[in-house]
């Protein structure tokens, strides 16, 4: 079903490398068996049931021993989520070198993941459902949402020009990313066939590509006053010095 996508287009100029690249790297160095027991375990979860699966049944699916498993992943939960842990680290890397504008970065990051979900599409799907039957698991994916809106907002914080503005910019910038990421990934997840995954990715880079020319916008510049005119009329041979004294109270009086 999941199809290569097209090389993603960088959204400014500096970039050292495109996301893809990055993001291809952390897919292909990560151990095939790591990213097979993954999708193995949520396979065997959604046909079984969350809680009716053991670990030594997972760690068996997965071919490994019971030790291994609980040295690799501390609980079902970790294993369901693993490559959410890898894909986090792949992404502050990536942030932590990028060059250029910052807000590009992060929009630029937050398609690196939902790349990764289209990637592993069938795994992604399985997953997607068994949150759906297990309330617990939901909040660990809402806690996994929260660690990349931190994440996009501690760069944002660190990288964005030092204003009063950089504060709220940087959380309220990385919340709309995240946010909007959400939106379009629930849409692959809920019905993955309803639309190509290449038009799919299309309109989610345009619109991170608006958040980011949202909060990039110069501040507004303080309006500065008109410049005003005085006119005066004096009899000739007014001397100097009244009509100074006569433009100086004039001033004076002035709102």
């Amino acid at each position: 079903m999941t199809k290569r996508l097209a090389k993603i287009l960088p959204f400014g100029p500096g970039q050292r490398s495109s996301p893809r690249d990055k993001f291809s790297g952390m897919t292909n160095n990560a151990p095939s068996d790591a990213r097979s027991a993954v999708a193995v375990a949520v396979a065997l979860m959604l046909q079984q049931g969350y809680e009716a699966t053991s670990v030594d049944e997972l760690a068996d699916a997965a071919g490994i021993s019971r030790s291994t498993f609980f040295r690799r992943y501390r609980s079902k939960e970790d294993m369901i989520f693993a490559d959410h842990e890898r894909l986090l680290v792949v992404v502050r890397e990536f942030l932590s070198q990028s060059v250029g504008d910052p807000m590009y970065a992060v929009a630029e990051a937050a398609l690196m993941v939902f790349d990764h979900h289209v990637q592993q599409g069938p795994t992604s799907l399985a997953r997607y459902r068994l949150l759906q039957q297990v309330p617990a698991l939901r909040d660990r994916e809402l806690v996994t949402s929260h660690s990349y809106t931190r994440a996009f907002g501690a760069h944002l914080q660190d990288s964005l020009p030092e204003d009063d503005r950089r504060s709220y910019f940087a959380v309220a910038a990385a919340a709309a990313l995240v946010a909007v990421h959400n939106s379009y990934l629930r849409q692959f997840l809920r019905s993955p066939d309803a639309l190509p995954e290449a038009e799919l990715r299309r309109q989610l880079e345009t619109a991170l590509r608006d958040i980011a020319d949202t909060f990039r916008r110069p501040k507004e510049s303080t309006p500065q006053p008109t410049p005003g005119v005085l006119v005066t009329a004096f009899p000739p041979g007014t001397d100097k010095k009244e009509i100074l004294a006569a433009i100086e109270k004039t001033l004076l009086l002035a709102p």
